[in-house]
């Protein structure tokens, strides 16, 4: 009885002691220059953004990337600290803010009436590897459409798309490369705002 105690023990002990490697958190954090945008349109409206609609892929905390033209993996290693879909909204909520486009600008759990609505559709966000792992560069898809709450038609939309290369072949790098990627849609996503509101 004193063997299988001591080895019951022994095994209990070695399963504490078996190191597990660590998994690194990323996050998305764009770094916008605050732009300036004569066109005032939309100045005496309020803006509501919808939380972004896009696949379950992009819900999660797993991260994602491409290999070749077909295949798509998990990192092993590596997962994001908040899912893409609600880091992109917040992103976008916090870039549109900043324009000053709007007389305000909301969160899609507001209360307050809008006259405006703002739905996103991520439709790509990801890395990519080529098939012998040489090469990388990240592309993201995105849909928006700017919505007239009292009738529900639709002012306007447009779909973004930003592709940038991968520094290094790995995680680290495509995460820059994403923020970079992303940056430039909020860019071009103010200056499309601005004409709508001419």
């Amino acid at each position: 009885m004193k063997y299988i105690i001591a080895g019951i023990t022994a095994l209990a002990l070695s399963g504490c002691m078996m190191s597990t490697p660590a998994i690194s958190e990323y996050r998305l954090d764009t770094k916008i220059q605050k732009q300036d945008f004569k066109e005032n349109g939309c100045k005496k409206e309020s803006l509501k953004v919808a939380q972004a609609f896009s696949s379950t892929a992009l819900m999660s905390l797993d991260m994602k990337y491409g290999l070749g033209t077909h295949k798509q993996f998990n990192f092993s290693q590596s997962q994001w600290a908040e899912s893409p879909n609600r880091a992109i909204t917040s992103e976008l909520l916090e870039y549109i803010q900043s324009t000053n486009l709007f007389k305000n600008v909301q969160i899609s759990k507001s209360r307050s009436r809008n006259a405006i609505v703002l739905e996103t559709n991520i439709a790509e966000f990801m890395q990519y590897f080529s098939e012998d792992e040489k090469e990388s560069f990240v592309k993201i898809a995105i849909n928006l459409t700017l919505i007239e709450s009292k009738n529900s038609s639709v002012l306007d939309t447009k779909r973004f798309i930003s592709r940038v290369q991968v520094e290094n072949m790995d995680a680290n790098s495509g995460v820059k490369a994403l923020n970079i990627a992303l940056e430039n849609i909020l860019n071009e996503s103010g200056i499309w705002l601005s004409g709508v509101c001419k």
